[in-house]
C-alpha cells in the first residue's frame, strides 16, 4: 500500500531535522530511536554518546543551529553539551518532531522489499519485532559511534587501563595518574587540555603526524567567522589545493603561532601534509608543561609506551583518540554493495543519494570539517522537497557525475563544511543569488556560514530570513555589518579572475566596482 510515510533512523541532529523538513514538505516522519531520547551524540551520559560532562561545542552557536530557530538569549559563544541538547529538544517540540518517534526502539536490518520498496525489521525494549514496508528511508545515525581501535604492538599486554576517546568521562577518573592521550585530532586535544586542569594528572600527548593548530576564537572572533566562510569554499574551486592550503596555514600562523613556539611538536611545512586541528587552551597547556607533546607511539610493553624516537614512558593509562569507523550494521549486504560502503566511506551523489536505491537516503555520514548543522538540515530539506515534489530529483546523469566527484573526494580526505553547505545550496536551488544582495557581499562571502542565508530564496523561503540572517552573522561583531574593506574587496578580484566564467561572482564584482566609482 502507498503511504507517504518515510522511516528515519536515528534520533539525532540529522534525524530531527529530517524529520522537520519532512513535516514541513506534507510527508509524515517516523523516527526510529533506539534510546529514549532525542539528541544523538549530545545525550552525554548515554550509551552511544561520546561526550563528557560540560563539554563544549567547537563551533559557536550560530553554527550549532538549524535556519530558522536561534538559541535562547545569552547562550555562550561555544555552547556546553547540555545547552545543545536543550536546543535540539525545543526544536523538536516547536516544530512538531516529538509526536513522531518511536523510543527505545532497535533497527535490526534494512533490505530491498517488493515494488521500489524497503523491509525495515525492528525490536523495541520489551522484546516485540517489527516488520515493516517503506517507500522512502533516510539513515541519520550518526558518524562516529564505532571506535576505531589501532593495532599497535603489545597494546594488549599494556596491563593499564585502556580506551577509546569515545569512553572518556572526565579527568577525575584518571586523577593521580600519569595519561597518554594518543591522537591529535580535536578530541585528543580537548581530552588532553581537560586532563591538564588537574595538577594531579601527568599528561602526555602522543602525535603520528603534527598538525598546525587553530584555536576556536582566533583574531577576536570565532573561528567559524575566520575559516568556514563561503569565502573559503569559493577559494577551494579557484586554487589549486597546496595555494589554498598556504592561506589557511598563514591564518592559523598570524593568529596562533606554530605548534613548535609553544614547546609543541613542529608540523611539515606543507600544511596538506601535516593537516589541521583545534582547541582552544592545548598549546598554552604544552607552553606551561602542563602537557607534554610527543612523537607517536611504535609498541607498548606492561605499563610503558615506546615512542617513534625510541624513548619509553611510563604511564598508567592510555586514551586513544584514534578516529572511528563507519558503522551501518543494519544494512543489507546488497545495499552495502550498492552504495561501496567501507569502514570509511559511502559512494553517493553529494553525500546523500544512489541512482541504484529510489527512496534511501543518508544524512552526515561522511566526514566532514565543522559543525554538521548547517549541513545536515540542507541535506533534510533536499531530501523533502525532492521527495515531496517540491524540487526536481537529481537526474540520472546528475547522479553519475556525482558519484565520480565522491570517488575523488575519497582521495582528498574530510570535505569541509562551506564545501558540503555550497554544494547542496546550489542542489535545491536556495544558495543566495549572491548578484542580488551586492550590500551583503561581506557577510555572504567573509561573514560565517549563518544557516538563515539558506532562507532568503527558493523552496523554504522565509521572510525573515534576512532579518534573522543579519543578526546572526553579526552577532560577534555588536550587530554591525562587516565592513567591504580593500582586503575583502581584493580577495573578491582574485576569485573573478580564477573563476571567469562564474557569471554571479563577475556581476557582483562589477557591481561593487560601480558602488566604488561613485562613492
Amino acid at each position: 500500500m502507498k503511504t507517504n510515510q518515510v522511516a528515519i533512523i536515528g534520533g539525532g541532529p540529522a534525524g530531527i531535522a529530517a524529520a522537520k523538513s519532512l513535516l514541513e514538505d506534507g510527508l509524515t516522519p517516523v523516527i526510529i530511536e533506539q534510546s529514549g531520547a532525542l539528541g544523538g551524540q549530545w545525550q552525554q551520559g548515554a550509551a552511544h554518546s561520546g561526550q563528557w560532562p560540560g563539554m563544549h561545542a567547537n563551533s559557536c552557536h550560530i553554527k550549532m543551529s538549524f535556519s530558522d530557530y536561534d538559541y535562547p538569549a545569552g547562550t555562550q559563544m561555544f555552547p556546553t553539551n547540555r545547552e545543545v541538547l536543550a536546543y535540539l529538544h525545543a526544536y523538536a517540540r516547536h516544530f512538531g518532531v516529538d509526536a513522531h518517534v518511536r523510543f527505545h526502539t532497535r533497527v535490526e536490518l534494512i533490505a530491498r522489499g517488493p515494488e521500489n520498496q524497503y523491509v525495515v525489521w525492528t525490536v523495541n525494549q520489551d522484546g516485540e519485532r517489527r516488520t515493516e514496508l517503506f517507500e522512502r528511508v533516510i539513515v541519520a545515525t550518526g558518524r562516529y559511534n564505532k571506535p576505531r581501535y589501532p593495532t599497535t604492538p603489545g597494546l594488549d599486554h599494556f596491563h593499564g587501563r585502556v580506551i577509546h576517546s569515545m569512553e572518556y568521562r572526565g579527568r577525575a577518573q584518571f586523577r593521580g595518574q600519569r595519561v597518554l592521550v594518543v591522537g591529535n585530532s580535536i578530541s585528543g586535544l580537548e581530552i588532553a587540555s581537560d586532563l591538564a586542569k588537574d595538577d594531579t594528572v601527568t599528561v602526555i600527548s602522543s602525535a603520528r603526524k603534527p598538525r598546525y593548530i587553530a584555536r576556536k576564537i582566533m583574531h577576536g572572533v570565532p573561528t567559524d567567522q575566520l575559516a568556514f566562510t563561503r569565502f573559503g569554499a569559493y577559494v577551494n574551486q579557484a586554487l589549486p589545493p597546496a595555494e589554498a592550503a598556504e592561506g589557511l596555514k598563514q591564518l592559523i600562523l598570524s593568529a596562533v603561532g606554530n605548534p613548535a613556539d609553544f614547546g609543541g611538536l613542529r608540523p611539515a611545512e606543507s600544511l596538506l601534509e601535516a593537516g589541521v586541528s583545534q582547541c582552544q587552551d592545548y598549546l598554552d597547556h604544552v607552553q606551561t608543561g602542563r602537557i607534554r607533546a610527543v612523537t607517536g607511539v611504535q609498541a607498548y610493553a606492561p605499563g610503558r609506551a615506546v615512542l617513534t624516537d625510541g624513548e619509553v614512558l611510563e604511564v598508567d593509562a592510555v586514551i586513544l583518540a584514534t578516529g572511528y569507523d563507519l558503522h551501518l550494521p543494519f544494512l543489507h549486504e546488497d545495499l552495502r554493495r550498492a552504495v561501496k560502503a567501507d569502514r570509511q566511506h559511502l559512494e553517493l551523489h553529494h553525500f546523500t543519494f544512489h541512482p541504484a536505491l529510489p527512496g534511501f537516503a543518508f544524512m552526515g555520514l561522511y566526514e566532514q570539517i565543522g559543525s554538521y548543522f548547517v549541513t545536515a538540515e540542507l541535506q533534510a530539506r533536499w531530501i523533502a522537497a525532492c521527495w515531496s515534489g517540491a524540487h526536481p530529483a537529481p537526474t540520472a546523469v546528475d547522479m553519475a557525475v556525482g558519484l565520480a566527484e565522491a570517488r575523488l573526494q575519497q582521495q582528498r580526505g574530510h570535505a569541509t563544511c562551506q564545501q558540503v553547505a555550497e554544494m547542496i545550496s546550489h542542489d535545491l536551488g536556495v544558495a543566495p543569488s549572491i548578484e542580488q544582495y551586492p550590500e551583503l557581499a561581506p557577510e555572504l562571502f567573509f561573514g560565517m556560514l549563518a544557516p538563515a542565508q539558506f532562507r532568503l530564496e527558493g523552496h523554504g523561503r522565509q521572510p525573515d530570513a534576512r532579518q534573522r540572517f543579519e543578526r546572526n552573522v553579526r552577532y560577534f561583531s555588536g550587530g554591525q555589518p562587516l565592513p567591504l574593506g580593500e582586503r575583502e574587496m581584493g580577495s573578491l578580484l582574485m576569485l573573478a579572475a580564477r573563476l571567469p566564467h562564474h557569471r554571479p561572482l563577475q556581476q557582483l564584482v562589477k557591481q561593487l566596482q560601480a558602488s566604488e566609482t561613485v562613492a
